[in-house]
């Protein structure tokens, strides 16, 4: 029952939060002061493109779609963690909370680019080798958002099939998550000085070398 009730907040969590993604650019980036009603209210072309825009965002609807789904079941294993070495995952304690937490996926965010290039190294690939890891691990939004959109999910199904973590908890997490997965959608993220944004750090460095 609950993986089921997760999987109905895995697709609502998704399409929640490319609507805040779509309506954050529309208002807040666009640059526009009067807006089309077809603009704010076609959600049956909303919705679709700007989630396929996201598993697409790194040329490849497909390996969007397998890195989306194998970074959510990743995540989504992550949140029961808690469970296995105390009182079981939906209950009231800090191992779950942890768990549960927007720790792990901040961290993969801010260190995603140390996080694949190591993982190439170790296998001795190199990043534009076409090989199936190093395609993988190129989806980057793709990758991050299926851990940010599971954990998001486990936060919801936990709460709402058992109510015993705290709701104080579970909604700041879930309003800090969708504001970062926002915000890395849209470059805007920055961590301690860690542009997280790949292109960007490329485009100052050509800046800084010439």
């Amino acid at each position: 029952m609950e993986f089921f009730l997760y999987l109905i907040y895995l697709v609502i969590t998704l399409v929640v939060v490319s609507l805040g993604d779509y309506y954050f650019g529309l208002l807040h980036l666009s640059g526009k002061d009067t807006f089309e009603k077809q603009e704010l209210t076609d959600w049956a072309r909303i919705i679709p493109s700007k989630i396929v825009s996201i598993f697409e965002s790194a040329g490849s609807l497909q390996y969007g779609l397998l890195a989306f789904g194998l970074s959510a079941f990743f995540a989504y294993v992550w949140t029961l963690t808690g469970g296995l070495i105390g009182s079981p995952h939906y209950t009231d304690s800090f191992g779950n909370y942890f768990f549960l937490s927007f720790i792990m996926p901040v961290l993969v965010l801010a260190f995603y680019s140390f996080i694949s290039s190591e993982i190439l190294r170790a296998a001795r690939i190199s990043r534009n080798s076409g090989s199936f890891l190093a395609r993988l691990l190129n989806q980057e939004i793709p990758l991050l958002s299926g851990i940010f959109i599971s954990v998001i999910a486990s936060n919801l199904a936990v709460y709402g099939l058992y109510h015993e973590i705290s709701f104080l908890f579970v909604l700041p997490n879930v309003l800090i998550l969708m504001a970062l997965l926002i915000l890395r959608w849209n470059g805007k993220v920055k961590f301690g000085g860690i542009r997280v944004d790949r292109e960007e750090e490329e485009v100052e460095d050509l800046g800084e070398d010439s």
